[in-house]
């Protein structure tokens, strides 16, 4: 019988905890799905009035298919997957764990302010409670179930805050089991009741009743602000990493270059110390110029697969994973060469200025402390709350009471300490923002002037490279015949090729960072516009659909 028993208990137990466990899991989803709908809609609100538009935003993995393939990529094939700059954008902005990060970030803002926000909606509860209770004697015997009854309470509510400052509620109450079993009762069985306070002075009005969810939707919008200009950032921080790499890369290509030059220039001083050409020394000398390049190139090597390590992990991809940056992305940024930014420092300056979304932020929180100073200095008014409250009873007999309360409440605080103090920081705060403005006024106008004298200077190193580059070639070329003559000495050409090796290198560094650093004066001045995928767009003139320049 009891193994019977246990047969029938355990199927229905298990059963049980399946239809529990996919309760929850449904419960669980709808949740998820109300939420993300809440924080997507705060988020796409707050980018039209931030941005003026909105654009697509996931916390969900978009690249997860690629990402996939990537992973599952055989690490035995003999050459590494090339990543174009539109890849690699595309790829970090999926999976980059600080981008993730700070997505999530701002969708967690977006979900508090849901609980901001419902607190100026209106509010429901229900609620229902039941019990009993008896008492034993002490000849032990016990009074009976129905003697007291069994008490059984359900109420439910509604409540708004409105911008008034009124608080208006609206409940309802019932005693069910009471009824049912000890009908006789003479307390109410249910009753309605409606009330309202409404302050007078001290808290009256939407600009203080209003404030915390104000407060919140502006912060909503100041958060929105600054992932736009964290996504601008970021965007530019990986296509300097990624050009940074190339040109790790070709300095790389150079050293081997230099070092295969440096064998061959060995070879032939040996070979002209043994014909008596040139003297021992020389022949020791290109040597040491063999093995120096060799140091240079071991070198170069580490540094470039140190630069591919950096580089996976801030795409947020596994070290060990084949992938390189493409180095035809170099060629094609050679091919562009020096690309006119197309403004004027004057124009550039009001825009930054005018334009630039963290100094938007700052004037509106300037704003927000002037305001919060105006509350501050309403709180020194007195409480004074008016309040009505009527509540209809129904009793178990047939025919119901209603009463009716009104009054008014006066609070006088002669204790003003807290207050005054508050009101006194409150206007240092809005003078200290005020300041605060003023000095990232200056600090923008500060960074452009110094991006467009790195332009200038990027711009004049890599023409200056360029020649020094054809000098150096050319140079190379001349000593060489000079050599075979024997009108120049070996140290003449490895100096020759030093100076070379240096040029093309020099060249590479100076147009990477001319490109990086119009990028970022685009982004001081706000007018660096870039897609979804993070490809990016440069206008000089806001008006025109065309783009100065693209990756």
């Amino acid at each position: 019988m009891k193994a019977l028993f246990l047969n029938y208990c355990k199927p229905s137990a298990f059963v049980m905890m399946v239809v529990l466990a996919s309760s929850c899991t449904k419960i669980g989803d709808y949740a998820e799905k109300r939420a993300d709908r809440a924080a997507y809609g705060n988020i796409g609100t707050a980018q039209r009035i931030a941005l003026g538009n909105t654009t697509p935003f996931s916390i969900d993995n978009e690249e997860s298919q690629r990402i996939r393939e990537l992973l599952d990529r055989d690490n035995t094939a003999e050459e590494a997957e090339l990543f174009s700059l539109a890849d690699t954008l595309a790829i970090a902005i999926a999976n980059s764990r600080s981008y993730r990060t700070r997505k999530e970030a701002l969708f967690i803002q977006a979900l508090n302010l849901t609980e901001v926000q419902k607190d100026f909606n209106l509010n429901y509860n229900a609620s229902a409670e039941a019990g009993t209770s008896f008492t034993t004697f002490k000849d032990g015997s016990t009074e009976t179930f129905g003697d007291n009854g069994v008490d059984g309470n359900v109420g439910l509510g509604v409540s708004k805050l409105l911008a008034t400052g009124a608080r208006v509620s609206l409940n309802f109450s019932q005693n069910m089991l009471s009824y049912y079993t000890n009908p006789d009762a003479s307390e109410a069985n249910n009753a309605l009741t409606f009330s309202i306070v409404q302050p007078l002075l001290n808290g009256f009005g939407p600009l203080v009743t209003k404030e915390p969810l104000r407060q919140a939707e502006r912060d909503m919008v100041y958060a929105a602000r600054d992932f736009k200009r964290y996504q601008q950032n970021f965007v530019i921080d990986i296509s300097a990493e990624y050009y940074a790499v190339l040109r790790t890369r070709d300095q790389l290509a150079n050293e081997r270059k230099n070092y295969e030059s440096t064998i061959a220039n060995r070879e032939q001083a040996e070979s002209y110390s043994k014909a008596g050409r040139i003297a021992d020394f020389e022949a020791a000398q290109a040597r040491q110029s063999e093995l120096n390049a060799a140091d240079r190139w071991t070198f170069s090597r580490a540094d470039y697969q140190l630069a591919l390590d950096n580089f996976r992990f801030t795409l947020g991809l596994p070290i060990e994973l084949d992938i390189e940056p493409d180095p035809s992305a170099l060629k094609e940024l050679e091919g562009r060469g020096l690309v006119k930014v197309g403004i004027t420092l004057p124009e550039a300056m009001e825009s930054a200025v005018s334009n630039r979304l963290d100094l938007v932020t700052q004037r509106q929180r300037v704003e927000d402390k002037e305001r919060k100073l105006e509350i501050q200095r309403r709180d020194f008014l007195p409480n004074l709350d008016v309040s009505y409250d009527v509540s209809k009873e129904f009793e178990s007999a047939s025919g119901a009471d209603v009463s009716q309360n009104l009054g008014v409440r006066l609070d006088l605080p002669f204790d003003w300490t807290e207050k005054r103090n508050a009101y006194r920081i409150a206007q240092i705060t809005y003078e200290r923002e005020q300041r605060n403005l003023e000095e990232d006024e200056s600090d923008v106008e500060r960074a452009v002037r110094d991006l467009w004298r790195k332009l200038e200077r990027n711009r004049s190193v890599y023409k200056n490279r360029l020649l020094s580059v054809r000098l150096a070639e050319r140079r190379v070329e001349n000593t060489t015949l000079l050599l075979k003559q024997g009108k120049a000495l070996t140290r003449d050409l490895l100096d020759a090729q030093d100076d070379l090796l240096s040029s093309r290198n020099e060249a590479t560094a100076s147009l990477v960072d001319y490109t990086i650093n119009r990028l970022r004066f685009w982004d001081a001045i706000e007018r660096f516009e870039i897609d979804p995928k993070g490809m990016w767009y440069e206008q000089a003139n806001r008006n025109s659909e065309e783009p100065v320049a693209t990756p």
